[in-house]
């Protein structure tokens, strides 16, 4: 008795997805849900009959028979059982695949759009700080997208016309930054419209992922929820390397034409859904009415649960945590004109990056799972704040004199906090969760979320204050470029300034303890870390 598994290099992405499927029971999306589940997903093969027809060794594509404890397995079994996680296809499951791969790929414009504002508009580091804040703006008001979504029915659809017209917008954003931005408003605008669509479309698509669970069984227990991170991480390492590789013999406006062909592909794949009308209203009743009174309600119990001490004291914890100001673009312009990196290295960092944070959630789940939220943020911010100090060394280049290369630092250090900060944004997903109660969970956990990336809006601005009041923008001086002569002073504060918010950290003695209830409301409503990713 036994089963044979072919494996061949080609097949190196597959069993990579495979791992940070396994990496992410739970998880935060970046740039932008969280999918909690209780269990290990592991996959199986459901027992159909007694006999076991082995494989033959020379036949590649040879398709999976089951047996009673016995199966015969090929590639399209292991397809079947490791990347779709045993979920069975279908419109609804490729929409949710396809919505998820886009907000992955969409970081193939990250770059791109920052060296735009940089070297063509030619914003300062301050600048560009305060203006990509108020990019993030649609990412604080998803819950408005979730009333919309499901008491406004559009031609008697809930979710077919949003996720096109979320599609439509992102391509019809990123098309216009290619063809005909020329000013920092109007490349502000549509970066923000950009951000609109991916917000609207994650809601709508955690809808269907929740409505997706409820309607077919290979779909439950956290399969549909880890092919979603499947699909994003796959986006998200295939557009890495490339966001910076593409630069070096593309203009940024190329990039952007390329990069607005995605979300053209989820309109397109939203036409597709096989959603059932929702039922006609009686004569008495209007689709604004029925929106008016399914927000006036979920706004009541929202309003009664946010008065709960228990409730608002940890969210105000988690708003200060992520709300302290950001050195992140000035640090950018740093590497960029001071230590001259190029945009095709800082590709690699992101390639990096990506696989430091499923490494992140894999160390959180294997090891720091039963440890106390409290303990694991103090010494995760801690350990942060002081290596988030070792940037002073490529500051003053004193990792020169110590034989370090300037790529090498930047990208160890890169990857170190990467690490640390997964370890330190898993718990306050799994508060998050916790301190929703049945009947609101959905609507308060993406409130919480929203809570988060306005701290985040609120740390990006606070950063972008700092970085004018200590002049590290262009200077005359300099001859245009950019001063970093306080560089060291702003990277200073930053890293000391993250460490405020362990001074709330009573904050979370109010919570509740997590559980099978908070991992539950977690799994049924999914958000983005922050800023998505995100972030």
């Amino acid at each position: 008795r036994m089963a044979i598994l072919r494996v061949r290099k080609h097949q190196f992405l597959g069993l990579l997805l495979l791992l940070s499927t396994e990496a992410t029971s739970i998880t935060a999306r970046s740039l932008p849900a969280l999918h909690l589940s209780s269990r290990a997903l592991r996959p199986h093969i459901q027992p159909r009959s007694r006999k076991l027809l082995c494989c033959l060794p020379r036949d590649p594509l040879t398709r999976i028979e089951e047996t009673e404890g016995e199966a015969r397995i090929g590639h399209g079994g292991w397809f079947a059982q490791n990347v779709m996680q045993g979920v069975a296809g279908g419109p609804s499951t490729y929409a949710v695949m396809t919505v998820y791969f886009v907000q992955g790929a969409l970081g193939l414009a990250a770059l791109a759009r920052t060296y735009f504002l940089k070297d063509q508009l030619g914003l300062s580091p301050g600048e560009q700080a305060a203006l990509m804040g108020v990019v993030s703006l649609p990412w604080v008001i998803k819950p408005v997208y979730g009333f919309l979504t499901d008491g406004l029915p559009v031609f008697g659809y809930r979710r077919k016309p949003y996720l096109i017209l979320a599609g439509l917008l992102g391509s019809a954003s990123w098309a216009s930054l290619a063809t005909v931005v020329a000013t920092p408003a109007q490349a502000v605008a549509a970066s923000t419209v950009a951000s609109l669509g991916v917000a609207m479309s994650d809601v709508v698509v955690d809808s269907l992922v929740v409505e997706r669970a409820r309607e077919d069984e290979s779909a439950s227990s956290g399969a549909l929820q880890s092919l979603c991170w499947t699909c994003q991480s796959a986006g998200g390492l295939a557009s890495a390397y490339f966001s910076g590789s593409l630069l070096e013999t593309m203009s940024p406006q190329q990039v952007f034409a390329i990069t607005a062909a995605l979300p053209l592909a989820v309109a397109l794949i939203a036409l597709q859904l096989d959603e059932k009308r929702v039922p006609r209203l009686a004569a008495t009743s209007s689709p604004l009415g029925e929106f008016v009174r399914l927000t006036s309600s979920q706004g009541a119990l929202l309003w009664q649960t946010l008065r709960q001490r228990q409730v608002w004291l940890p969210t105000l914890f988690v708003f200060l945590w992520h709300a302290t100001p950001s050195c992140g673009d000035a640090f950018f312009y740093f590497l960029t004109e001071d230590l001259l990196i190029g945009p095709e290295f800082l590709g690699r960092v992101q390639v990096g990056t990506s696989l430091a944070s499923i490494f992140g959630i894999w160390v959180y789940r294997t090891y720091l799972q039963e440890v106390p939220i409290k303990e694991t943020l103090r010494w995760t911010t801690v350990a942060s704040a002081l290596l988030g100090l070792s940037q002073l060394l490529l500051v003053t280049h004193a990792n020169r004199a110590l034989g370090i290369p300037d790529t090498v630092f930047t990208f160890g250090d890169d990857l170190v906090l990467t690490v640390l900060g997964q370890l330190a944004f898993m718990p306050l997903l799994v508060l998050a969760a916790s301190l929703c109660p049945p009947g609101v969970e959905g609507t308060l956990f993406a409130l919480l979320m929203s809570t988060f990336n306005a701290g985040g809006i609120v740390g990006r601005e606070l950063g972008a204050g700092l970085t004018a009041l200590l002049g590290v923008s262009s200077s005359a001086a300099a001859g245009g470029a950019t001063d970093f002569s306080n560089l060291f002073t702003l990277v200073l504060l930053c890293n000391l300034a993250s460490l405020l918010p362990l001074l709330a950290l009573g904050f979370l003695d109010e919570a509740p303890t997590g559980g099978a209830g908070g991992a539950a409301a977690a799994a049924a409503a999914s958000d983005e870390p922050g800023g998505g990713a995100a972030g």
